[in-house]
């Protein structure tokens, strides 16, 4: 009789565990990459992230840029995808980055760091280089 209640004391309790919902589970935090000095005090770094099911293993990519000015962050910059390279730009006032997904497309932008007005674009993917401007031929010299 004794082991008949304990097992289903058991048997009632296993029953709960699988019935009960599960806790969500942590999701990875980022990385910062390594800091990158500006002029007038600015540094930039990315906030890496893994890419779930992608086939890159561990590989992490950077998906927002931070900038900040004497260490108070200033500006965020998320990246359609990813950010794939990043310069100050006209003296720090401004900044200029690559951006798009893992394949088949890159876009450059240049934005204007007091307020994060995009000045410009351009397809860095399709465009011939003779068309680009001053500040994407900085930005693809970078690499």
């Amino acid at each position: 009789m004794k082991r008949r209640r304990n097992f289903g004391i058991l048997l009632a309790f296993a029953l709960a565990v699988v019935a009960a919902p599960q806790a969500p589970q942590r999701a990875d935090k980022p990385t910062e990459s390594a800091h990158r000095s500006g002029p007038n005090g600015l540094e930039g770094w990315t906030l890496d992230w893994p890419v779930p099911d992608s086939g890159y293993g561990d590989e992490r990519f950077a998906v927002t840029l931070v900038i900040a000015r004497h260490s108070h962050v200033i500006r965020r910059v998320s990246g359609d995808s990813f950010i794939w390279r990043w310069i100050f730009w006209a003296d720090g006032r401004q900044l200029a980055y690559e951006t798009g997904p893992l394949h088949f497309s890159a876009a450059c932008y240049l934005v204007r760091l007091s307020d994060g007005h995009q000045l410009d674009s351009y397809d860095c993917y399709h465009d011939e280089p003779p068309q680009q401007p001053e500040w994407v031929k900085a930005l693809e010299a970078s690499r």
